[in-house]
């Protein structure tokens, strides 16, 4: 039996074809798809699924395997139904075992527009992002320094996928989330309203992260793909083209010519949040 909880009384379901478990059904064979096309997600595991219902985002339903203490969940709202199913039931719904005894389902909130942009010390922008692990990272990495604002493009994956959400460990939950309609155009636009923008590169005319002088205005890192980086007008858009310096060996040239875009996003925030923080000590 399913360990109770006073606040939850949970609904036995007896058949993974059951209709109300719809949200849930074939996860595994789902494509992940871009940005703006579903109604709502689904998040996996024990951690999450409490995020999920701590967050603001609408609750549609959640799912536990039996056994399972419900206490993990915490305070889930008044109406919001929690089904118990068996191991072979959960297993034959989600195809993965990644969930550890916990789904949930929740209502998509609008996302914004370039328009919406607020001047936080420091934004990030993902512009063809195609790698669901590498843009959770990311997520995760803009979460633990402080970052809340996200603008990503059509071309990028979805960061509600449930192995994006899963990498960054909930973060996606907690950004504000602004879709770029046109990249180059947008970034311009920024610009205009004292954005300063800067785009990730190995090119040759690009300066060091650590060289960078912003005068504390509002700046947007821009991070692309792993394999292509970032478009040609995207980058010509930025204000400026940085990089991580990469030491060399006499003779070699550097032992490494690129790092991860997860990694060097992580590396680039780090650099422009301490920035901005010994800004707030003068």
């Amino acid at each position: 039996m399913t360990r109770s909880h006073p606040l939850i009384q949970p609904i036995p379901i007896d058949s993974a074809d059951d209709p109300r478990l719809s949200d849930f059904r074939d996860l595994k064979r789902r494509p992940t798809g871009r940005v703006l096309n579903a109604t709502h997600f689904v998040v996996e595991g024990q951690l999450i699924t409490g995020r999920l219902i701590a967050s603001d985002f609408g609750v549609r339903s959640v799912v536990v395997e039996q056994g399972r203490d419900l206490g993990a969940l915490g305070e889930v709202a008044v109406g919001t139904p929690v089904y118990a199913v068996s191991r072979d039931q959960m297993r034959q719904l989600a195809g993965f075992d990644f969930h550890r005894g916990f789904l949930a389902s929740a209502s998509r909130k609008p996302l914004g527009g370039i328009d919406d942009f607020r001047p936080d010390p420091v934004s990030l922008a993902l512009v063809h992002t195609t790698d669901m692990e590498n843009l959770g990272s990311m997520v995760r990495s803009a979460a633990a320094l402080g970052i809340r604002q996200i603008l990503i493009d059509h071309r990028s994956v979805d960061p509600f996928s449930r192995r994006a959400m899963r990498v960054s460990m909930g973060a996606v939950l907690g950004m504000r989330w602004l879709v770029m309609s046109d990249p180059a155009r947008d970034l311009r636009s920024l610009a205009d309203q004292g954005v300063v923008s800067l785009a990730s590169t190995l090119a040759a005319d690009s300066i060091a992260i650590g060289e960078v002088s912003i005068d504390a205005q509002p700046t947007v890192l821009v991070m692309g793909n792993e394999a292509q980086g970032l478009p040609e007008e995207v980058q010509r858009a930025a204000s400026e083209r940085v990089t991580i310096p990469m030491p060399t060996a006499p003779g070699c040239g550097p032992l490494v010519d690129s790092l991860n875009v997860s990694v060097a996003a992580a590396i680039l925030l780090y650099e422009l949040t301490r920035a901005e923080r010994k800004r707030g000590q003068r």
